[in-house]
């Protein structure tokens, strides 16, 4: 319950907001191609740190960094209700994402100390579900507190239920032997500015005028990861275990997962826009359409984890990546004025199929590393996920910029705005599906 309750956190935190993005964008008088840094500041901040973290867990102990992440996370959400402009905001939720960052990636290296290999898929499956509730309530608790109050309260809920996950985490979360070695921050500097460079040049598409400047934090991005992979090839323990990689399950796998989060940022992003600015619908009935997708993802989880026990996590992952892509398909060819059933298949099938993917994905990242680099591992798996849902905020962001100026609509996306984004999706589960049939090919061959 505590390593749950703090993954249900992480996720609430991100699914409500995506409700609110069209709320504060109007409220705080932003672009939305703007307002999706309400987003990307928690997920950037979070990408740029897990592989530090990570092996933070590893060094000094999981429950330790699990413990200082959720008082980070739990003191920056009552920054971000009391902001008051949207650079305040945007900085409260990049504090946010570091707490969240050292919550996220010790999850699974105290769940891999609490079961065994026979149990894991379980026990993955249960964070799954609280995966997939905390992504269901966000949007019917978002719109329900937009309907009566202002978007700053949507932060509220999160506070005691904070306090709470620290209370439990303190009394029962087990104390994971610490190996001891010292932190790298030279990695840990150059992983931040590599992907925080690089993410930033990607959002600078998504403005009018981006300007000579982007090029240089390209550039920049760019040999920071260059120096950062060079130091971890060359450290006896590096932050990020490179040999990983070699294994095409582990590899594969990963790259998969990253494909796959991305086409959910894409939608979880642009979806609100397309209820609210499009469709006419207020925050609530927003937020009820959007939960058809985490409710079907729920109670497929629930089945998910002892069927990954059972079964080729290859087979299940592929079928899961065809029903996502169906899903997102339908979405993009809707009917100018679809009736609420249509919307509520597309959510479900999409959601049905993204959880039918995502549990034996990650039990197969996880079995595949060995035990001692179960830190490394469950870092490399979440910055893929933050990393690809980082990517497909800043995709709907220059979408929005740079077709919603062609269309006239760079202030209020409209509908080709937003089938455009929805077919940038289905473009990134064309990508997973063909890692997943490799997969697949590998698995029979063996």
């Amino acid at each position: 319950m505590a390593t749950s309750l703090g993954t249900f956190l992480t996720v609430l935190s991100s699914s409500i907001t995506n409700t609110a993005l069209p709320t504060i964008a109007h409220s705080l008088h932003v672009t939305s191609a703007a307002s999706i840094w309400v987003v990307n500041g928690v997920q950037l901040a979070t990408t740029a740190t897990l592989l530090f973290f990570g092996s933070a867990a590893d060094a000094r102990g999981a429950k330790k960094i699990y413990l200082g992440g959720m008082l980070v996370f739990t003191l920056a959400t009552i920054g971000c209700g009391l902001a008051q402009s949207f650079d305040a905001l945007v900085i409260m939720r990049v504090i946010q994402g570091l707490g969240g960052s050292a919550v996220i990636v010790t999850v699974n290296t105290l769940n891999r100390a609490l079961f065994s290999q026979a149990e894991l898929g379980r026990a993955m499956s249960v964070n799954t579900i609280f995966v997939a509730a905390g992504t269901a309530f966000g949007p019917t608790i978002g719109g329900t507190i937009l309907a009566f109050a202002p978007w700053p309260w949507i932060f509220a809920l999160n506070v005691p239920l904070g306090i709470i996950a620290l209370t439990l985490g303190w009394r029962y979360l087990p104390e994971v032997p610490a190996t001891g070695a010292k932190l790298d921050f030279h990695s840990a500097a150059l992983a931040a500015l590599g992907f925080g460079a690089t993410f930033y040049a990607l959002d600078g598409f998504a403005r009018p005028n981006p300007g000579a400047g982007i090029a240089a934090f390209a550039v920049a991005g760019v040999i920071a990861m260059a120096l950062f992979i060079r130091r971890q090839l060359r450290l006896p323990q590096p932050m990020l275990a490179v040999e990983l990689f070699r294994v095409p399950i582990f590899s594969v796998s990963v790259m998969a997962s990253s494909a796959t989060y991305a086409a959910q940022g894409i939608a979880y992003v642009t979806l609100p826009f397309f209820f609210q600015n499009v469709l006419g619908k207020t925050p609530f009935a927003s937020g009820l359409l959007l939960s058809a997708w985490p409710i079907a993802s729920l109670f497929v989880a629930i089945r998910m984890g002892p069927l990954s026990d059972r079964y080729s996590s290859s087979l299940l992952c592929t079928i899961g990546i065809v029903i996502f892509g169906a899903g997102l398909a339908c979405y993009a060819f809707l009917p100018a004025m679809p009736a609420t059933i249509a919307i509520v298949a597309c959510s479900a099938l999409a959601g049905a199929g993204f959880a039918t993917f995502q549990t034996p994905n990650n039990r197969a990242i996880m079995i595949s590393a060995p035990a001692e680099k179960t830190g490394r591992a469950a870092g490399v798996m979440t910055t893929a996920r933050l990393s690809g849902q980082t990517l497909g905020a800043v995709l709907v962001a220059i979408i929005f910029e740079t077709v919603g100026a062609a269309a006239g609509a760079r202030a209020v996306p409209v509908r080709g705005v937003i089938e455009v984004a929805l077919l940038a999706a289905c473009g990134c589960i064309a990508i997973a599906a063909v890692l997943s049939s490799i997969r697949l090919r590998a698995a029979a061959r063996a």
